[in-house]
């Protein structure tokens, strides 16, 4: 496999052999799907803190400070 190169659709180009607007192009997408996959790893551990958070907060609260609902 070419060094310098990237995978599209399963096919492999040779980053050298492509244009400049080209190679900017797919450096700018590499960037992009390395953001995604930061992005997603930081939304599961907010997913997660969140979950924990709220079963932490049902330790605290009490029948005393229920709301009755006022449409019965």
């Amino acid at each position: 496999m070419v060094e310098n190169s990237v995978s599209i659709d399963g096919k492999v180009y040779d980053l050298d052999k492509l244009s400049e607007e080209a190679t900017l192009a797919c450096s700018l997408v590499q960037e992009v799907q390395s953001e995604i996959v930061q992005v997603s790893r930081k939304l599961d551990i907010l997913r997660a803190s969140s979950v924990a958070l709220t079963s932490k907060v049902k330790e605290y609260v009490s029948d005393d400070a229920l709301v009755e609902d006022e449409s019965t």
